[in-house]
């Protein structure tokens, strides 16, 4: 399984078993149909992977953050595009 494989896999099980928006995972998806357009980008897209692995739509209540929210794989989406 490469990590656009398992981009894809941590996707379907945060939007299916989770709270994950389709806002949120549409773009997600979107990077994994143009695999070629993101090679060289294999740091952000194992960062992507681990932030769906651990997303948590109520990260940031409580005193302290202990999983990952929207806006951190917003940021991240943001940092495939701009690179």
């Amino acid at each position: 399984m490469d990590i656009f494989d398992e981009l894809h896999q941590a996707v379907q099980e945060q939007y299916e078993q989770g709270d994950l928006p389709t806002w949120l995972a549409d773009p997600v998806l979107a990077v994994v149909a143009n695999r070629q357009r993101y090679q060289g980008k294999e740091y952000l897209i194992e960062l992507l992977t681990a932030q769906l692995r651990e997303y948590d739509v109520y990260a940031e209540a409580g005193c302290c953050k202990w999983a990952y929210d929207h806006e951190d794989i917003k940021r991240t989406l943001g940092w495939l595009q701009d690179q």
